[in-house]
């Protein structure tokens, strides 16, 4: 059997049966008695009980209402308090977004955008789950994160994605590397005597060198191979290899002192950002996407270059 008890009516109830007096609570509803008398039988009628007694001097609960209050009071006060947080995550004065997103992406854009949040939306709470392509599409598709940054290989009908950034592939190298003399890009073939370090096979970097690199480095015979871009920065700096990565990953080994060249013909990497299909973005998602791409802006030079569109991102539903 169906309820259609109203908040109205709830409200109703329970001032009449504080005041005692219906023209009391007529006043402070700011109604007229007529129609709260209404609101009352209404509620009764929908509950099938008589909750209030009613005389000349005075109005009190029946039993049944003396039972019905205390019910009536704890659904009113969950009701406003879910009405409260709804409103309060509409002004983003409160919410949690999960974003997982590539190693490089989250110290140089993430981390800036999240600091900028804390100060003007300290309520908002950002979870960060730092991921390879595959995995950060993994959580995506099941619900686990709101949004994710990385490379997107291939259109998915389950994700609504628009480019980022775009940066390009160059020679990351330990410092006085030969690869680091003269001026200019560095052609491709002259990695081809080199000892190559590789990310994983998840990797969004790899998949997109096997597709873009020259055929000769598709599958190179790589002396070592890591799952993240912090371990190749490991391997560099000792001198065991030279790896081949998009400006913006390389961007934490060039700010610790490791060589970087760019590589000719220039081969790009596209960075996306991505939500699940029909599922809209909350205002605090909004928020940070607002901020995340005013540091993408900043980071903008010959090698990493700005590409969001506003159109695109209102028609993503982050306005």
């Amino acid at each position: 059997m169906s309820c259609n008890v109203t908040l109205r009516q709830l409200r109703a109830f329970l001032t009449v049966a504080r005041e005692r007096s219906f023209t009391r609570a007529a006043a402070q509803l700011h109604v007229t008695q007529s129609a709260l008398t209404v609101s009352i039988k209404s509620l009764e009628a929908e509950l099938g009980l008589k909750l209030l007694d009613r005389s000349t001097r005075s109005v009190t609960p029946t039993l049944h209402g003396e039972r019905f209050l205390t019910l009536a009071e704890r659904m009113l006060e969950e009701m406003e308090q879910a009405l409260d947080d709804l409103q309060a995550h509409a002004r983003r004065e409160r919410g949690l977004v999960v974003v997982a997103a590539t190693a490089s992406l989250v110290s140089h854009a993430l981390a800036p955008a999240l600091g900028v949040l804390n100060r003007r939306h300290p309520g908002i709470l950002v979870r960060i789950l730092e991921a390879n392509t595959g995995e950060a599409t993994r959580r995506l598709l099941s619900g686990e994160a709101d949004i994710i940054l990385t490379t997107l290989l291939e259109p998915d009908p389950a994700m609504d994605a628009v480019p980022l950034l775009r940066d390009r592939f160059g020679v990351a190298c330990a410092p006085g590397h030969k690869l680091l003399a003269g001026a200019g890009p560095l052609d491709w073939s002259a990695l081809r005597d080199q000892p190559l370090l590789s990310l994983g096979s998840e990797s969004g970097i790899r998949a997109l060198l096997e597709r873009q690199a020259p055929s000769w480095l598709a599958h190179p015979r790589a002396r070592h191979e890591v799952s993240s871009v912090g371990g190749l920065r490991s391997l560099i700096r000792q001198g065991i290899g030279v790896a081949a990565l998009p400006a913006l990953a390389a961007l934490p080994m060039r700010e610790d002192g490791l060589g970087f060249r760019p590589l000719a013909p220039a081969v790009y990497r596209t960075v996306y950002l991505a939500r699940r299909q029909g599922r809209s973005p909350t205002p605090a998602t909004s928020a940070l996407v607002a901020l995340l791409l005013d540091q993408v802006a900043l980071l903008a030079d010959e090698t990493i270059e700005a590409l969001a569109v506003p159109e695109e991102l209102r028609r993503m539903g982050f306005g």
